[in-house]
């Protein structure tokens, strides 16, 4: 690696990281990094592995989240309203983090922008072999589609939508009515967070588990 595209990533590195200090507010984190020799964990981006337009995009919109993360989602609510059923934490987790990047898409349009052209990416880029049943389908993968979906307005393409096919039905049962108290409280993280817990534990598809 030539010294210009060494610099290249530790400028971009470091705009990553000042993203999630200005977004997140946190003016006196600046001054304490400035003087800390070592790096906060949420400013590890996997830079040398930027090679393309892809990565960069993946990159910026990380940064977003974590910034967005900092500034809107109290982590010691986050565990108060935490399900039960270890079962319903990963669901639990991808909706909060849908929650606090839609905040940080209605607070900036750049920031909507990138979170946007990262899930069109993701989506674009799912490959399945063989999806035949409900089983070939993790239901984290399908949720986060649909979360994706009901709050972010990404277009699903073909493969998705078949992804989400397998799973949608139990979701709408679940969420569909409570979607507008959840949208109306996405600036209310205790409200949110216990409602959506509630919604997890009283799914059928974990009932079944428990069992």
């Amino acid at each position: 690696m030539n010294n210009k595209d060494v610099n290249l990533k530790e400028r971009l590195k470091q705009a990553l990281s000042s993203t999630i200090r200005v977004i997140s507010n946190d003016l006196e984190e600046i001054e304490n990094s400035e003087k800390d020799k070592g790096q906060n964990k949420s400013d590890n981006f996997e830079i040398d592995n930027l090679s393309s337009k892809k990565d960069f995009i993946k990159a910026r919109a990380e940064a977003d989240s974590a910034a967005l993360k900092k500034k809107f989602s109290n982590g010691d609510i986050f565990k108060k309203n935490a399900p039960l059923n270890s079962s319903c934490k990963v669901l639990y987790s991808i909706a909060e983090k849908i929650r606090y990047e839609s905040l940080g898409g209605k607070m900036l349009q750049g920031i909507k922008k990138n979170l946007e052209e990262n899930y069109n990416q993701l989506i674009n880029s799912k490959r399945k072999d063989q999806l035949n049943t409900k089983d070939d389908v993790p239901i984290s993968e399908a949720f986060e589609i649909y979360m994706l979906k009901k709050f972010h307005n990404i277009k699903l393409n073909s493969l998705s939508n078949k992804m989400l096919g397998f799973w949608e039905k139990e979701f709408d049962q679940a969420i569909e009515k409570h979607t507008e108290f959840l949208k109306k409280n996405l600036e209310f993280q205790n409200e949110y967070s216990s409602k959506f817990s509630e919604i997890l534990e009283s799914m059928k598809i974990f009932s079944i588990r428990r069992k």
